[in-house]
């Protein structure tokens, strides 16, 4: 739907109807997400890893790698799912 004449959607909605208000506090939450994550990952430094973790690792890099993607274009809800995935898989990671 063009509104306004053609002026563009506004970016970053998680959902129809989302408040800018609602939006920046997922982008905050994203944000945080991320930060945990690369926290994890810097506890998993000079660790010995196995090959299975440091695929591990490879996977949360891509998945923070598309989460800020996600983030530039607006895709909030994405951008929230990739930076849950790579958050849960840190977790794990700094468990084992």
């Amino acid at each position: 739907m063009v509104r306004n004449g053609g002026a563009p959607e506004p970016s970053g909605q998680l959902a129809p109807g989302m408040s800018r208000d609602e939006a920046s506090r997922s982008r905050q939450s994203i944000n945080q997400l991320l930060a945990s994550t690369e926290e994890n990952l810097k506890r998993t430094r000079g660790r010995s890893l196995t090959a299975n973790e440091r695929a591990m690792v490879e996977q949360i890099r891509a998945f923070i790698t598309q989460a800020h993607a996600a983030l530039k274009v607006g895709d909030l809800q994405r951008g929230h799912n990739l930076a849950m995935k790579a958050h849960l898989l840190s977790d794990d990671l700094v468990q084992h």
